[in-house]
């Protein structure tokens, strides 16, 4: 074989190997029998991701509303401290807007109202089916001195004033709602 025979014998030889792929590419189809199971792979994966981020974000916007409501009531339980510390007769007026499904007790942990002296400087903080529990320096009452506080979900108009409990000689900042305040 000559020079020119070797080329055209190289020729044929690679174009058959062409030939050889393209015939083995139409014929070998597992990629066409794997691809429901591959599709079925990537739906799996994306619903995963897709329910992680849906969990990942109800998650964030609990915590953005139970910092809210510590935004709100730590005002009340500051002002309450302020009243404390400078003694009896003293007052304040405060607005307070706890959003929903967010309440409150002063003087009082769950399940434990009957303690009510006892706790007086504690309060609890309802967020959803969360319960967080705070201590304060200030001892809360209703009104009347004889019990807790308890704020529901809402707007609330608020006279804190401050009152020596004639028993003890403990001083409570009584908690009220102010229902003059509408009529303004």
């Amino acid at each position: 074989m000559d020079f020119f025979g070797q080329a055209f014998f190289l020729r044929k030889v690679a174009a058959n190997k062409a030939q050889g792929v393209v015939n083995s590419l139409e014929t070998d189809e597992s990629a066409v029998i794997s691809l429901p199971f591959r599709l079925t792979v990537s739906s799996i994966l994306f619903a995963v991701i897709l329910l992680l981020s849906f969990v990942y974000l109800y998650d964030f916007l609990e915590e953005a509303k139970e910092k809210a409501a510590m935004d709100e009531i730590s005002r009340l339980t500051a002002a309450a401290e302020q009243l404390s510390m400078r003694g009896e007769g003293s007052e304040v007026f405060l607005e307070l807007k706890l959003s929903e499904s967010v309440s409150a007790d002063f003087g009082a942990l769950p399940g434990r109202q009957d303690k009510w002296p006892e706790d007086a400087n504690d309060y609890c903080v309802h967020t959803g089916e969360k319960s967080t529990f705070y201590y304060s320096d200030a001892s809360f009452s209703n009104p009347e001195i004889n019990g807790p506080v308890f704020l529901g979900s809402g707007r609330h108009k608020l006279l804190l004033s401050t009152k020596l409990e004639p028993k003890s000689g403990r001083l409570f900042v009584l908690i009220s709602e102010n229902k003059t305040l509408d009529k303004i």
